[in-house]
């Protein structure tokens, strides 16, 4: 192995930003021998892209019909940039003595830009990448991810504070030819409309079972759909579903009844993208089924259902009267969030890459406990993702604009910092 290179950023452990704050941090790009080279350059971007194939039949040149696979794509960049820490562009060849050599960078990600994602047939990505120019050779490319989070505060809409509220019946076949049987009856209620990962959805479900039919499960799942939009060859949408989290809570035989006072946990998940993202969207739905036998239809009770980023305050304080809803006061008695991967398995093509969402935790009997001991005075109400107090970085409601662009630089410089020798770059290793 010629060349490593290792990103690391700057009080930041995992690399998990909210939008509006600054990337910053340092690439340590070791060679074990001489490279020629034009340049190093640097570059920090966010962007989406979309791909999925499908089996189509057209016509060829000769009007007969053939089977095809048409690929759809669509992508978008919301930032880049790009800088020469070595050299600069167009420059003269030069050599690259082997040794350790230490680059900084740093760029302001803007408010807009919208949440890591990474899924089946798309992703959002943001990256650190160091790309070695190298003259009569392949470039060495090093790419490092970093999770961008968009903040959703879901105390700031009304709405997601109600509560869900739905009931809903389903008259058998048989039961209408007979005429002596009644309907499957379901209930649910649900205290609030909007969760963040980590929460426990506390629910009730009364389902009166008055039909000659079986309910084997009553079963509750968190449903999340990805919708894709291509712009080539046209515009197109793909949508999947898949399930997040379920309970099962139990049967109800024929001519019974039975309630269930149970609670659905949400894993760590995106929360929902339906805006600054123009080619995916991210919707949840909650759904409540009366499981029945094949030859019928189960009963089902949905919702939508929202994922934010900072929990609706009687959520957490779920078993105290709530009368209002305090701003001021409403982040000192919140533990703020772990960071944890995304549960999700599936991946874009290659990307093994898993973004970093908001966790918290809404075990009442814990709450004390942890805000005592989460919270300074300075602390504002997003909390920055693992920040340590020597250069502490905070959501700023209004970002200031991006830097521009950093000056090129001509020559090799020493190091200064301790290092053997030190120019500036970033990320992960790669053979060289």
């Amino acid at each position: 192995m010629s060349s490593k290179c290792t990103i690391l950023f700057d009080n930041n452990l995992f690399g998990v930003y909210y939008a509006g704050q600054e990337v910053s941090g340092t690439a340590e790009l070791i060679t074990t021998r001489p490279k020629t080279v034009r340049g190093i350059i640097i570059t920090l971007s966010g962007f989406a892209e979309v791909r999925w194939a499908e089996h189509i039949t057209k016509q060829d040149t000769h009007g007969k019909r053939q089977k095809a696979i048409e690929t759809y794509s669509a992508s978008e960049i919301y930032y880049s940039n790009e800088r020469y820490v070595y050299g600069q562009s167009g420059g003269t060849q030069m050599v690259l003595p082997a040794g350790k050599y230490v680059f900084p960078f740093q760029t302001l990600i803007p408010p807009n830009a919208p949440t890591s994602l990474n899924a089946a047939w798309g992703q959002i990505h943001h990256e650190v990448s160091v790309v070695v120019d190298r003259v009569m050779r392949y470039n060495n490319i090093f790419k490092h991810p970093y999770t961008v989070i968009v903040p959703h505060d879901l105390n700031l809409n009304p709405s997601n504070a109600q509560s869900l509220h739905k009931i809903d019946e389903k008259v058998f076949c048989w039961s209408l030819c007979c005429g002596n049987q009644g309907p499957m009856v379901m209930e649910v209620k649900v205290p609030y409309a909007s969760y963040t990962p980590g929460q426990k959805v506390h629910f009730n479900v009364i389902l009166s079972n008055q039909s000659d039919v079986h309910c084997s499960d009553v079963k509750v799942r968190l449903m999340k759909k990805e919708v894709y939009t291509s712009r080539s060859p046209e515009t197109k949408t793909k949508e999947t579903e898949i399930k997040i989290a379920d309970n099962h809570c139990g049967e109800v035989i024929k001519r019974n009844k039975a309630e269930f006072n149970e609670y659905l946990r949400i894993p760590s998940t995106i929360p929902t993208l339906i805006g600054n993202c123009n080619i995916i969207k991210v919707h949840y739905t909650l759904k409540f089924i009366a499981k029945v036998s094949r030859i019928h239809r189960d009963l089902i009770i949905e919702f939508p259902f929202t994922i934010g980023t900072w929990p609706v305050y009687g959520s957490i304080m779920i078993n105290e009267p709530i009368t209002t809803q305090p701003i001021n006061n409403f982040s000192r008695r919140v533990a703020p969030p772990t960071y944890e991967e995304d549960v999700r398995s599936e991946q874009f093509e290659n990307n093994t890459f898993k973004p970093r969402y908001p966790v918290f935790l809404n075990d009442t009997a814990n709450i004390g406990t942890l805000a005592a001991a989460a919270l300074s005075p300075s602390n504002n109400l997003y909390h920055t993702p693992y920040l340590a107090a020597k250069s502490p970085l905070t959501y700023s409601a209004r970002p200031t604009a991006p830097p521009p662009p950093f000056p090129l630089q001509a020559k090799h410089e020493l190091a200064t910092r301790g290092y053997v020798e030190q120019p500036q770059l970033e990320v992960s290793s790669v053979p060289g």
